[in-house]
Order: structure tokens, then C-alpha cells, then sequence
């Protein structure tokens, strides 16, 4: 897509978005002006879904999804901009998208607008906008093979941005979890204090091992430091 095309689909979509007016219940109703890009844009997505839908490789879905997510940015971008909370599924598919391709940064920034706005799941989707972004990245953290700085900002930023969500005590348990996993090693004590909160969230999380020795070497350490410091007339 051209710069100006892109400026153009953006431009139009905030101006669209911004053309909303709520109606009771949160729903979003279409002003006169608001219709010709986000129809077109929906039944872009439409004739997508069907392609996808047509594959049966998982791996050539997300290859897709990668080629396609570019026609959709300016359109995302302009909504995001205007700002309006009108309900959208194009919105949160694309969020979607993005988490299935790996892209967590994208799929952060529009969750943090459709959280905001409390934006509706497609409706083929029983998990809600912030379950399935916090289930997802946590999912991802747990099966890395070593530790990520980045994932590491990723899993506090999306804890802090469905910190006041209402979820299953599982999904906030196993992020948790992963976090308190992945800095194990570099800030055991704050590895501690979220591998607690997931055992508290959830019995059964599948973090006992791990707090054992967590604390054991906690506790070596902090034996060491004394030792050392009685030894040098500290």
C-alpha cells in the first residue's frame, strides 16, 4: 500500500469512527456518514476469513494472516485515532490475527483500545478481548525455550492492562506463572511474589516445584550474605 493510500484509508476511517453516536447499552450506531470504508472494509475481511477458512494447514493460516494484516493497518490505526468505541469486529478479529501471528505489540496496542472501549469478541468467540490476550501471551511466555526480555514486557503489560478485568482465576494464574518463571533466574524474589500469586489464584497451577527451589536458593543467598558480612566484622 502507497503512503498516501495508507494516510487516505486512515483519514477516513477516524473520520467514520468519529461519526458514531451511542445508543443505550453500549452498542454504536452508524451516523449517515459512516458506512462506506468500514463496508468495505468488512467485507474485505469477509472474503479473508473465507481463504482462510479454506486452508487446512495451521502454519499456512498464520502465513496468510501475515500477508493480509498489512490491508487492515491504516483502517486500524484510524479507529484507534478517532477514538469513538464503536462496537466492530474487524477491530478485535485483526487483534485476533495479530496474537495468532506472534505479533504481540500490534495485538497489545489494539487491545488496549478495545478493553478501553470494552469491545465485544467475534461472535464465535466465547472468550472475551481481555481472557484471550492475556491467555495468549501467557501461553507464548510458558512455551519459550529460554528466557525474553521483550516477552517479559509483553506478559507486565498485558497483567497491567486487564488488571481490573474480570477472568477466570486460571488465565491471571497462569500469567503469573510465566512471568515468575521467566525471571527465575535474574530477580528470584519478585519471581517469588508472582509464582504466590498464581498458587493463590490456582492450586493447581504447577508452581509448588518451582517456589521450592526458588526459596532454596533464596535462602542460600541470604545465608552467604550473612556469613560473609560476620566474616569481615561487618
Amino acid at each position: 500500500m502507497s503512503l498516501a493510500r495508507f494516510h487516505f484509508q486512515r483519514t477516513v476511517a477516524a473520520r467514520e469512527a468519529t461519526a458514531t453516536r451511542a445508543l443505550p447499552g453500549g452498542v454504536m450506531a452508524d451516523t449517515a456518514s459512516y458506512g462506506t470504508m468500514a463496508e468495505r472494509i468488512a467485507a474485505q475481511l469477509a472474503m479473508h476469513a473465507a481463504t482462510l477458512k479454506a486452508l487446512k494447514s495451521r502454519t499456512a493460516k498464520i502465513e496468510a494472516k501475515r500477508d493480509m494484516l498489512p490491508d487492515y493497518t491504516a483502517y486500524i490505526d484510524g479507529v484507534i485515532a478517532a477514538d469513538a468505541g464503536a462496537q466492530d469486529p474487524v477491530v478485535t478479529t485483526i487483534m485476533l490475527w495479530r496474537l495468532d501471528i506472534g505479533d504481540w505489540d500490534g495485538a497489545l496496542g489494539i487491545a488496549a483500545y478495545a478493553i478501553g472501549h470494552r469491545l465485544a469478541m467475534p461472535e464465535s468467540f466465547s472468550r472475551d478481548v481481555p481472557t484471550t490476550v492475556l491467555e495468549e501471551i501467557a501461553d507464548a511466555a510458558l512455551a519459550l525455550s529460554e528466557p525474553s526480555a521483550t516477552m517479559i514486557d509483553r506478559l507486565q503489560t498485558a497483567l497491567e492492562l486487564t488488571g481490573d478485568c474480570d477472568m477466570p482465576d486460571e488465565v491471571r494464574a497462569k500469567a503469573h506463572k510465566a512471568l515468575g518463571l521467566i525471571i527465575d533466574a535474574t530477580d528470584p524474589e519478585r519471581a517469588i511474589v508472582h509464582l504466590e500469586t498464581a498458587l493463590a489464584l490456582d492450586p493447581k497451577s504447577g508452581v509448588k516445584t518451582a517456589l521450592t527451589r526458588l526459596k532454596k536458593v533464596l535462602s542460600a543467598v541470604t545465608a552467604g550474605d550473612i556469613a560473609g558480612s560476620e566474616g569481615t566484622g561487618e
